[in-house]
């Protein structure tokens, strides 16, 4: 027993051995690896950031292609118009409404270089419609010829009025730009129509108001502004007594046609009065006055005009103060009839 107990004890020492020997050199083999690995990821992260030093170096630049953008048909438009210039050749002189323009209206299209342009289009603007004191345009388009010349007759005008005829490019459309590109191109000439009362002739009944806001006498400065004009049919009113000052335009006119009918081919009324009396002032004295005309067509007892005026005036003394302010004011109220009746 003895003997069988020591072998067993004998061979478990070798087996215990045995295993501790193996366990050691397996622990020892895998740290070895593990250091290899470590080493081996060391040498790739060291080889990357290399890589990616040199990627930042050398960065991968991407070829932008512009892409030209083609211009729109008003940007061509207005690019063909900036070499265009329109001139007012001729226009006519006064003409009086209700008769034919005896000359026309004249203009020419030139390069920058003064060259003449032919088939360009142009836009005339022209007065056609009076309403109340608002002037309504009519337009017509036309091309020059070879010569870069546009000729244009209006048509009969049925209103006085004192405007304009204006020439442009005609243009693409009603975009903002293009208007705008139209608009500086534009060039005007005078539209001069005068009232048919310097043929016609009228009768006046307008009364001069003194300072107490009296009636005085009748205005001799319209009278005589209407005569400097060429008007050799005018006179006071046959009716014409300051007893019918404030009566109704109807009973002057009915009064006054009984006498005249439609000789004359207006009635014009009115007054003149001092707005407040003269006064003091730097220049000496000051003047103002108001007046308020209306104006009748003889054929029809129709109002044809209506129109208050406001004028101030300066003098060294009352009367040359009062005389400028009435003769100025009757200058503006002659031009009022003559181009706005």
């Amino acid at each position: 027993m003895k003997v069988n107990l020591t072998l067993v004890l004998i061979i478990s020492s070798l087996f215990f051995f045995s295993c501790a020997s193996t366990k050691n050199v397996s622990v020892d083999s895998i740290e070895d690896k593990n250091e290899d690995i470590l080493i081996e990821e060391i040498n790739i992260t060291e080889e990357n950031q290399v890589n990616v030093s040199e990627i930042e170096e050398n960065p991968v630049t991407e070829e932008i292609v512009e892409v030209k953008k083609e211009p729109t048909e008003s940007e061509l438009f207005i690019q063909k118009i900036e070499n265009i210039n329109i001139k007012c050749v001729s226009a006519p002189s006064v003409v009086t409404k209700n008769r034919n323009f005896s000359t026309p209206y004249e203009f020419s299209v030139s390069d920058g270089e003064m060259n003449p342009l032919s088939q360009i289009s142009i836009t005339l603007t022209y007065p056609s419609i009076k309403s109340d004191d608002d002037i309504l345009f009519s337009s017509v388009e036309l091309i020059s010829d070879e010569n870069g010349k546009i000729s244009f007759v209006p048509p009969k005008p049925s209103f006085a009025c004192i405007s304009t005829v204006s020439a442009y490019p005609t243009p693409l459309n009603q975009d903002e730009e293009v208007i705008k590109a139209v608009n500086q191109k534009k060039v005007e000439a005078v539209w001069k129509v005068r009232s048919d009362v310097i043929n016609k002739g009228a009768v006046l009944f307008i009364w001069d108001f003194n300072e107490k806001n009296r009636p005085v006498n009748n205005s001799y400065e319209i009278l005589s502004e209407f005569r400097k004009r060429g008007m050799t049919m005018v006179g006071n009113a046959p009716v014409n007594d300051s007893e019918y000052i404030g009566k109704s335009l109807d009973f002057l006119y009915k009064e006054n046609y009984e006498i005249i009918e439609d000789s004359y081919g207006y009635l014009i009324c009115g007054t003149v009065k001092f707005v407040k009396p003269v006064e003091p002032c730097e220049e000496g004295y000051l003047c103002s006055l108001t007046s308020k005309i209306e104006a009748l067509d003889m054929k029809n007892g129709k109002k044809v005009f209506s129109k208050t005026f406001n004028h101030e005036a300066t003098g060294k003394n009352w009367n040359s103060c009062v005389s400028k302010c009435k003769t100025e004011l009757a200058k503006m109220i002659v031009e009022e009839i003559l181009f706005g009746m």
